[in-house]
């Protein structure tokens, strides 16, 4: 009887041990099999725009290491809160991405207070590039000396795409470089509907990256004057703002988010994939031919530099 006793408890224990490491197997195993399906890459501006073709340059690569479909999905409708609310609505498995600038961590400052920033996880800088300035191409100021002089004794229309988003925050702190009074008019569906309404003539000029504005400088329909680097784009032959005797510079940094929860391990296996993709010769020939320096940075060090430069863009906007 006592070892029918013990035979029983030793069967209770191995099955018990049995049970407990089938229930973690779930666990590994959705990490291993990352990912499960699909991936949606949410783009917060129209087609056509400087973030939806570095999206489209990354998607070739992305999918041959993910061996599924990258969606792109272009959500431009209210000024990009329509592409943030999916994200922050989004399951936290890594299978949605989202790509910005600047403007995520201003949205909160331009009218869109439920925008929680904590929900978003960075995945991975890819391009850190800067503003163009753009004219009519028939426009009177065919210089940038012109235009600044324009500046200073006219009120000239400028198109911007939001209050508190990139390029209305550019074109504010370039009206601040040099004494220009602006009158804004916003164009919140991105750099093509502003590049679009400055060939119509509906503004003066505006400020929207290479990439965005070379399909229309190649087409005749606008004119770049300067740039806001810190060093001449490759795209156009241009002056900087600096070269020309104004003291300002506007770094724009691009990259990648998911919602926050992913687990560390899916986290690492996305950092192998968008490494891969900023080095793959489509990429790269892509940044090379929109005048886009490449930027790589993991989760963790883009973590880390979002932290900072949401104190930055607090005090900046704080200021304002």
């Amino acid at each position: 009887m006592k070892k029918l006793v013990l035979v029983t408890v030793c069967l209770v224990m191995m099955a018990g041990m049995v049970f407990a490491q089938g229930s973690a197997e779930p666990k590994v195993a959705s990490a291993a099999k990352y990912p499960d399906g699909d991936v949606s890459f949410i783009v917060p501006n129209g087609a056509g725009g400087g973030n939806d073709l570095t999206t489209r340059a990354l998607i070739p690569s992305l999918q041959r290491s993910f061996g599924v479909n990258v969606i792109p999905l272009n959500q431009g409708e209210s000024k990009g809160a329509v592409a943030a609310q999916n994200v922050m609505s989004a399951k936290p498995d890594g299978r949605t991405f989202y790509f910005n600038s600047q403007t995520l961590i201003l949205m909160p400052y331009g009218g869109m207070p439920s925008i929680d920033l904590d929900q978003f996880q960075p995945v991975a800088q890819v391009v850190e590039d800067t503003g163009v300035i753009y004219v009519k191409a028939d426009s009177p100021y065919q210089t940038i000396q012109q235009l600044l002089t324009a500046m200073k004794s006219n009120t000239l229309k400028m198109g911007h795409n939001g209050n508190g988003a990139l390029w209305h925050l550019a074109s504010l702190q370039l009206a601040k470089a040099t004494g220009a009074n602006f009158r804004y008019i916003a164009y919140t569906s991105g750099g093509t509907q502003m590049l679009t309404a400055l060939a119509a003539g509906e503004v003066d000029l505006c400020i929207v990256n290479a990439a965005e504005g070379r399909s229309m400088v190649d087409s005749g329909l606008v004119k770049p004057l300067a740039s806001l680097g810190e060093t001449r784009t490759d795209v156009f032959t241009i002056p900087t703002l600096v070269e020309v005797g104004v003291d300002y510079i506007f770094p724009v940094w691009r990259g990648v988010f998911t919602k926050t929860g992913a687990s560390e391990e899916i986290l690492a296996q996305i950092d192998k994939a968008f490494k891969a993709a900023a080095e793959s010769p489509e990429f790269v020939e892509y940044a090379k031919n929109n005048g886009l320096p490449i930027r790589y940075r993991d989760h963790k060090e883009f973590s880390a530099f979002i932290e900072k430069e949401k104190k930055v863009y607090a005090d900046l906007m704080g200021s304002l």
